[in-house]
């Protein structure tokens, strides 16, 4: 026999108080199902309940947007630092500069460069490539090009830019999750109570006649290990009061 399964999230707890609302106001005999009470406080909660559901889906959003953002800023910065670095090695060798170099830009004298698979391991390559130009130009070293010191610096600062818009995007989420939360049990009652009083209007019928009628109000049956699918059949008229 399939079992109910409760709303996950905000989005379905709305989802389903709107679909009370809706299907009891196309159907009488859907309406007569509930106390009259209690169908007017869904109408007076859900349209409170909707604008922090949407919120925390805009949040959320807005999260991915900054972290997105973010990542493709890392990206670019890996790839200065990385073909930087690649350069200076190649260039030492070609010209047989002095190892020396490789030390002014952060790299040991044997030039291994570091993982660089992570914001810790990149962020500091960089710092150290943007603050190693300086000195060693100063040491009669050549300036550094494809890519410069001054491009890694761009792509370092485009990088900490976007890093520092992810923590206020994660306190945006914090805070309308918690503003949906102060609302979450009630809206789990609500539901509950409507699940409660169908049954209970319907217990003359059949267990899958008593699902068909609470399908049609959003609640949803999932099938246990090994069950085939419930079918659907047409809609069941709830018998009259």
């Amino acid at each position: 026999m399939p079992t109910y399964s409760a709303p996950g999230s905000d989005a379905d707890r709305l989802n389903t108080l709107e679909t009370i609302l809706a299907a009891t106001v196309k159907d009488t005999a859907l309406a007569n199902l509930l106390p009259a009470a209690l169908r007017a406080e869904i109408a007076t909660f859900a349209p409170q309940f909707a604008p922090l559901v949407q919120a925390v889906d805009a949040a959320l959003a807005g999260r991915v947007k900054e972290v997105g953002e973010k990542d493709a800023a890392l990206d670019n910065l890996t790839t200065h630092v990385r073909d930087f670095l690649e350069v200076l090695k190649r260039r030492t060798a070609r010209r047989n500069h002095n190892v020396a170099v490789l030390v002014h830009y952060g790299l040991p004298q044997s030039g291994d460069v570091p993982r660089l698979r992570t914001a810790d391991e990149v962020e500091p390559a960089a710092k150290a490539i943007v603050a190693g130009e300086a000195a060693a130009v100063a040491a009669n070293f050549p300036a550094m090009a494809n890519p410069s010191a001054a491009e890694v610096d761009a792509a370092l600062k485009a990088f900490l830019k976007e890093a520092t818009e992810v923590a206020p995007a994660d306190e945006k989420v914090r805070a309308a999750q918690s503003s949906a939360a102060a609302l979450r049990d009630r809206a789990n009652d609500l539901i509950a109570e409507v699940k409660d009083e169908v049954t209970h209007a319907l217990r003359r019928l059949d267990a899958p006649a008593q699902r068909r009628v609470l399908r049609q109000l959003g609640y949803v049956f999932k099938p246990n290990a090994g069950e085939a699918p419930e079918p659907t059949p047409p809609p069941v008229t709830p018998p009259g009061n």
